[in-house]
C-alpha cells in the first residue's frame, strides 16, 4: 500500500508531454494521453462542478467495478483530495489527504519502481480495482512514469485473458487473491497460448510462498512482493527495505519511520527482522483477520444476489480463512416454492458477482437453503 498524493496537476502536466502516447488498455479499446486530457478538462469545467464539492465526492462515488478509465478521469479533475475505499477497523472506508511530494519521497518511491522493474514504455498490467487504493496508486505511478497500463480490474477471467493476449504485459500486479484468480483464469481460458509475464507485484496482502512458486512456475516470471502500510508508505520488497525506510523489530512488533511519517516511528505489524536484514511479517498488529488486502462491498454483493430469479433472501458473513486471513460466505434463502434444481448454483452465483463486481467482492463460498430451513 502507498499514501495518496496530491499529484493530479503534476499528472496532467507529465501526461501532456507525449499525446500521442497510449496510456491505458482496456475493454473499451486504446486511450491516448491527448484523449484522457480531453475528457479530463471537459470534466473538469462541467458547469455543476461547484455542486460535486461535497464529501462524497470522489473515488467512492463510483461503482466498485467502475473501469480505470473513468477512476483516472475522476483523479486527474479533483483538486488533489480523494476519497479512497480502504480497508479499517469497521469495516468502512477513509479519506486520505497527503501534500506534494518531497525529495525524500520520490527517493523512496523511485526506489520502489526500480526495484519492480517499473520504468517508462514497460506496459504493466493491474488487476487491482482503481478505486481501492492499491489499485489508484499503481495506475498514478505509471502514469507518472510513462508506462503504459492494462486494465484487467472490470472484465470476466475470459475477458482478462483475452485482453492479455492482445496487449502482453511486461508486468503484472494485483492483490494475492487477484493474482490467483488470475492463475486459475489463464489455466482454464489460456488454451496452448498460457502467458509470459517478465514481472509480477503482489501488494497489500501477504503472499503466501506456495502461491508465489505457482505464479512464477506458471508466468515463468520473477515475483515481487510489496510490503507497506496506510501510513508509512512502501516499506520493503521481496522483505529489504526500501530507500529511506528504518525499519525495527521490537517484542515481536514491527516499527517504522519513513519519509512518510513525518518524523515519527508507527508500529505497522507483527513481525521479525532476519539476521541478514530480511523482515518478515506474520501478522496484522491489531490480530484482525486479513480482509484479503481489499475492502468488499457487501451491500452491493448482498443486492446483486437478491436481484436474481428465485432468491428472496441474502445474509454475509466472514469467518477465517486460510486463504486469505478470512472469507465471506453468502447465505442465500430461495424463494417460496423455488426449488434448488431450478436456482441459480452457487458457483453460478460466485461467477456473476465476479463479473459485477470483481474478485475482490466474490464470496468465499455460497450456500443455498428453502424457507424455513
Amino acid at each position: 500500500m502507498i499514501p495518496l498524493l496530491r499529484t493530479s496537476t503534476a499528472l496532467r502536466a507529465r501526461v501532456a508531454l507525449r499525446p500521442g502516447r497510449v496510456v491505458l488498455t482496456d475493454r473499451f479499446g486504446e486511450l491516448t494521453a491527448a484523449e484522457l486530457l480531453d475528457q479530463v478538462h471537459l470534466l473538469a469545467h462541467r458547469p455543476d462542478r461547484a455542486a460535486r464539492r461535497t464529501p462524497s465526492r470522489g473515488l467512492r462515488a463510483l461503482t466498485p467495478d467502475a473501469a480505470l478509465r473513468q477512476v483516472l478521469l475522476t483523479a486527474l479533475s479533483g483538486d488533489g483530495t480523494l476519497d479512497v475505499r480502504t480497508p479499517d477497523a469497521v469495516g468502512g472506508a477513509s479519506t486520505l489527504h497527503r501534500g506534494s511530494l518531497t525529495a525524500t519521497q520520490l527517493a523512496t518511491l523511485a526506489d520502489l519502481a526500480r526495484r519492480i522493474g517499473l520504468r517508462p514504455g514497460r506496459r504493466l498490467a493491474s488487476a487491482a480495482p482503481g478505486v481501492h487504493r492499491h489499485g489508484l496508486l499503481v495506475a498514478l505511478g505509471a502514469l507518472a512514469l510513462g508506462a503504459p497500463l492494462v486494465d484487467l480490474s472490470h472484465l470476466s477471467a475470459a475477458q482478462r485473458i483475452a485482453l492479455l493476449h492482445r496487449a502482453p504485459p511486461a508486468l503484472l500486479t494485483g492483490v494475492p487473491v487477484h493474482l490467483e484468480d488470475l492463475l486459475h483464469a489463464d489455466r482454464e481460458f489460456g488454451g496452448h497460448r498460457p502467458l509470459r509475464i517478465p514481472r509480477i507485484i503482489s501488494g497489500t496482502d501477504q503472499l503466501p510462498e506456495s502461491l508465489r512458486a505457482d505464479l512464477a512456475r506458471h508466468f515463468t516470471g520473477r515475483v515481487h512482493d510489496v510490503y507497506g502500510t496506510t501510513a508509512t508508505g512502501p516499506l520493503t520488497v521481496d522483505g529489504r527495505p526500501l530507500r529511506g525506510v528504518r525499519l525495527r523489530a521490537q517484542d515481536g512488533v514491527l516499527q517504522a519511520r519513513t519519509p512518510f511519517t513525518r518524523g515519527r516511528t508507527l508500529i505497522t505489524d507483527r513481525g521479525r527482522i532476519e539476521p541478514d536484514g530480511t523482515v518478515r511479517v506474520t501478522d496484522r498488529a491489531d490480530g484482525a483477520a486479513s480482509p484479503g488486502g481489499m475492502l468488499p462491498d457487501p451491500a452491493a454483493v448482498a443486492r446483486l444476489l437478491r436481484a436474481q430469479p428465485g432468491i428472496a433472501a441474502v445474509q454475509l458473513r466472514m469467518v477465517p480463512g486460510e486463504r486469505a486471513g478470512s472469507r465471506t460466505i453468502a447465505e442465500v434463502t430461495l424463494a417460496p416454492g423455488m426449488s434448488s434444481g431450478l436456482a441459480p448454483g452457487p458457483e453460478e452465483l460466485r461467477a456473476l458477482v465476479r463479473d459485477q463486481l470483481g474478485p475482490a467482492s466474490v464470496p468465499g463460498e455460497v450456500r443455498l437453503s428453502s424457507p424455513g430451513r
